[in-house]
């Protein structure tokens, strides 16, 4: 598809912006620009609002400087200022300067927060009143703003003093059952949660996560209200971060998808190969150190990647909970030592358990005591380095002011293999020295 190609306008115009955003997703890049230049602005502009990050750089090219101000003029503030945040700073000056002042002016305020921050994915849109007005002189405000503007993702009203800072909160329901004359400062909610604009945009998912807002109001260091996040933006956040530390924890990203042009992938994902590699080399010559030990009692060979399977199995288990509730704010800084001793208990348990099993089908299969013994203990210490490194490795990380998910699996699978095969090939090595095979 070129500029002369025709474009089936008429179906795409029936989309929704979502389903519109996926399908250009798929076309290539000039195909992509040649849809949105048949687009009326305000399609175009839903569509920008609803596509993958990575992708609006060679889409927005498609606009000069009054295009980009006239789709940015059809969208709420804080998806225009995300649209903004794609283009090169100068071609972002020169948005910002086709756009009325006022409209600019309130860009640049959400612009200066960083992306990841309550301020970076809050909405500038809300509406402030004064404590002195009376619900009737609120219904007509309403009213009258209904016309202005977009309405429908105001859940709360908000009440400041006079130098703007958060004193209460009004809901829409207050408003319709209070009777006309009260007061807002009569019926208005003081104790009012919120954020400062600062706080990492996780926080504000976590509040909403466990409080069930509908939006937060977000507060300057002086206390000034200054924007609100919406639900929807927060689920939004838990998404984004939830994806983010399942692709951390393999070594990914955090930002790949399956569309990700694989020049992109490729530069994401081979320097964690490497490391991966690394790791693999280091498992190896552990095993090198027992040469000796495999080549007189070969069935070893066949135990060896059971016992570090298993470990890897039951480490990812106990990851898998501490990275989870340590990103849902769920694991306080005191509870590390009480999950510690809860792992290592299990990992007694299970390494017993599973120990046993093992070492009987080892004394069944190949006629040897001496093998069932070493499976079973292998697998026990085996366990119990799993279930501590699931929750060492991720407090570790923390502790350091990194990521607990910063590829997590990797480093826990390196523990496994190589404490599994030492302890299996160790004690294979005492086994045949004071026992024989």
């Amino acid at each position: 598809m070129n500029d002369t190609t025709p474009v089936y306008l008429d179906e795409y115009l029936k989309l929704h912006a979502a389903d519109l955003a996926d399908r250009l997703q798929r076309l290539d890049a000039e195909e992509g620009r040649a849809l949105l230049r048949q687009l009326p602005a305000d399609k175009a502009a839903a569509t920008l609002a609803e596509v993958e990050e990575e992708k609006l750089p060679e889409l927005l090219t498609t606009f000069d400087a009054a295009q980009l101000a006239g789709i940015l003029q059809h969208i709420a503030p804080d998806d225009a200022a995300d649209l903004l945040q794609q283009l090169p700073p100068a071609s972002r000056r020169e948005a910002l300067a086709k756009l009325p002042v006022e409209s600019a002016d309130g860009l640049r305020a959400l612009l200066r927060y960083p992306e990841d921050s309550a301020g970076g994915v809050m909405t500038n849109r809300f509406i402030a009143l004064r404590e002195d007005m009376t619900v009737e002189q609120v219904r007509e405000l309403l009213r009258a703003r209904a016309q202005e503007e977009r309405t429908e993702d105001i859940a709360y009203l908000y009440v400041t003093d006079a130098a703007q800072r958060l004193v209460g909160i009004v809901s829409l329901r207050d408003l319709v059952f209070r009777r006309a004359e009260r007061r807002l400062g009569e019926v208005m909610n003081r104790e009012v949660k919120f954020v400062r604009a600062d706080a990492d945009q996780e926080t504000v998912a976590r509040q909403f996560e466990h409080y069930h807002y509908l939006g937060l109001p977000v507060l300057d260091a002086d206390g000034r209200l200054v924007g609100v996040v919406k639900a929807s933006d927060a689920l939004e956040v838990a998404a984004k971060e939830a994806t983010e530390d399942m692709q951390l924890m393999v070594g990914l990203s955090g930002e790949e998808r399956a569309l990700t042009p694989w020049q992109h992938s490729v530069k994401r994902r081979l320097p964690w190969l490497y490391i991966n590699l690394a790791t693999a080399f280091l498992a190896a010559f552990v095993v090198g150190l027992f040469e000796d030990t495999i080549a007189k009692w070969t069935a070893l060979a066949i135990f060896l990647p059971i016992v570090a399977g298993q470990g890897g199995n039951a480490g990812m288990q106990t990851l898998t909970v501490i990275i989870r509730d340590l990103a849902l704010g769920e694991l306080a800084p005191g509870d590390g030592r009480r999950a510690l001793v809860k792992e290592i208990i299990l990992g007694l348990l299970n390494g017993l358990a599973i120990g046993v099993v093992v070492g009987l089908i080892g004394w069944w299969w190949k006629g040897s005591l001496t093998l069932g013994l070493v499976a079973c203990a292998a697998m026990l210490l085996n366990q119990l380095a799993a279930a501590m490194s699931g929750v060492l490795i991720p407090l570790g990380l923390k502790a350091l002011r990194l990521d607990p998910a910063l590829a997590s699996s990797i480093f826990l699978t390196t523990v496994t293999d190589v404490a599994g095969f030492f302890f299996f090939l160790g004690l294979a090595t005492a086994g045949l020295k004071w026992l024989g095979a």
